[in-house]
This record gives C-alpha cells, structure tokens and sequence, in this order.
C-alpha cells in the first residue's frame, strides 16, 4: 500500500478510536451507553477494519476493545468495561500518532 494510503487510513482510525473514545466516556454517565453505542459499535469495527489494512501494531487491542464494546452493556460491570475501552483507545491513539511522527508522513 502506498504510504500516503497508509496516513489517510491511520489518520481516519485515530479519528474513529478519538469517537469511540467519547462514546465510552458519555456512557459513564448512567443509561448514556444505550444512546452512545448506537456509533461505538460499528466505530470499533471500522477501526479494526483499519488496523487490519495499515497494519499498524493496533490490531489485537482492537479486536480487545470489539469486545468491551459488547461488554459495557452488562449492568453495573459495563463502567469497567467502558473505562478500560477508554483505556485501549487512548493507547490505540498514541501509537498511531506516534508511528506517524516517526515516520514523518
């Protein structure tokens, strides 16, 4: 894949992993999850879309946060789930960005 092609990619994915992100932290607010997941599942999915063509070192935390997706809709327990997705995204970002700096697209 071209390199320009790979930047779009990673910049889209940080894009979705930043959503994602704000999905989960509007869900901490209590019944706010059942609204926020209606953009944070299929978010997760495309984000790992992504991963999986840049290969960018994200994928297996990405299928890791496809999970909690699910997860966070358990009552009470979906908090944790929701702030270790917060957790995965933050990592998830960094290292995009960090690739990206380092490369120096």
């Amino acid at each position: 894949m071209r390199p320009d092609t790979i930047r779009i990619l990673n910049l889209l994915q940080v894009i979705s992993e930043i959503a994602i992100g704000i999905g989960y932290l509007l869900g901490l607010i209590p019944f706010v999850y059942l609204w926020s997941s209606a953009w944070v599942i299929p978010l997760v999915f495309v984000s790992l879309i992504f991963a999986l063509l840049t290969r960018n070192g994200t994928t297996t935390l990405t299928i890791v946060n496809v999970v909690l997706s699910f997860l966070s809709y358990i009552p009470i327990a979906g908090y944790l789930f929701r702030a270790a997705g917060i957790v995965i995204n933050w990592i998830n970002v960094r290292s995009i960005t960090s690739q990206g700096s380092r490369n120096s697209y």
